[in-house]
């Protein structure tokens, strides 16, 4: 996709982008008007917006940011039970009036060469992708990189509840994340009630990355901690006062931890060496998606 090309036919009408919006939403309303219910009061702000997103997505080069962020778009419009062939006219009359308003003002820039950059974005990256979120169809990674940008947490892994053990005052999930991996968490009753969890369910695993403890791989220390993980340091950022530190188990799962700059230099902790991590499942926080 040639984002450079797309970005530069946008910019080229950064004084007319408002005229071109407000043409499309017209003749979109003009030759479709089912889709003018979906849009509330006022109608230029609310498409505008819309417009506005896909173009910063189509100019966008980077998929694992983008990708993400179209499926949720979609996810947010299943309750309007749109389907492909919605976004295809949506496609048809942008395209449309981006071409003749392009054509007025910055000819140079519309070319096939640039027709056709718009339509890959569409066909290849935005509407698939959205149809993917209107569907429901999003496999674990996807899942997991949209968490990512709702939370500021550093560690958050996606896993399928397999078991649930209740026992006094609170129950224990145990999560299989990808790779095989198994994290523990403890929640009330209430939060178990709250969740709706069963044995089947996917949900999020979410541990402050100060509550994660970091030693070297042959210690020979035993810890009550519930959770423990053993893998290689692959990264350290090491700043005036703290650092974060990055490990990296077998099955590919990462933890983070913050730490002081004292402690790495006591560790003497390394990129390369094997690490070992651990924390409490009190200290795991469990998040499932809303449901629509």
């Amino acid at each position: 996709m040639n984002t450079e090309l797309i970005g530069e036919s946008w910019d080229k009408l950064a004084e007319h982008q408002d005229a071109l919006v407000e043409t499309f939403y017209t003749r979109f309303f003009e030759q479709y008007p089912k889709y003018k219910s979906l849009f509330p009061q006022p109608l230029d702000r609310q498409m505008a917006k819309v417009v506005r997103t896909l173009t910063i997505v189509a100019r966008a080069g980077d998929p694992e940011i983008v990708h993400p962020h179209l499926i949720r778009l979609g996810d947010k419009h299943r309750r309007f039970d749109l389907t492909k062939q919605d976004f295809l006219n949506f496609k048809q009359i942008f395209l449309d009036v981006l071409g003749e308003y392009c054509s007025k003002f910055c000819p140079d820039n519309w070319n096939q060469t640039c027709v056709d950059a718009w339509n890959e974005a569409f066909d290849v990256h935005i509407i698939p992708y959205i149809v993917q979120g209107l569907e429901g169809r999003m496999n674990p990674s996807e899942k997991k990189r949209i968490i990512n940008m709702q939370t500021s947490a550093a560690n958050q892994l996606l896993g399928k509840v397999v078991s649930i053990n209740t026992e006094g005052l609170n129950s224990e999930i145990l999560l299989k994340l990808e790779g095989g991996d198994h994290i523990a968490a403890l929640i009330t009753p209430t939060g178990l009630e709250r969740l709706n969890l069963k044995v089947g369910s996917w949900a999020y695993a979410i541990v402050g990355a100060a509550s994660v403890m970091l030693m070297h791989a042959k210690t020979k220390l035993v810890f009550s901690a519930r959770n423990s993980f053993c893998g290689k340091l692959i990264d350290s950022e090491v700043g005036p006062i703290g650092a974060k530190l990055t490990l990296q188990l077998k099955s590919g799962n990462t933890f983070q931890a913050l730490v002081s700059k004292q402690t790495v230099t006591e560790l003497d902790l390394k990129k390369g060496e094997p690490v070992c991590c651990v924390f409490r499942a009190i200290d795991v926080l469990i998040a499932v998606e809303k449901a629509m």
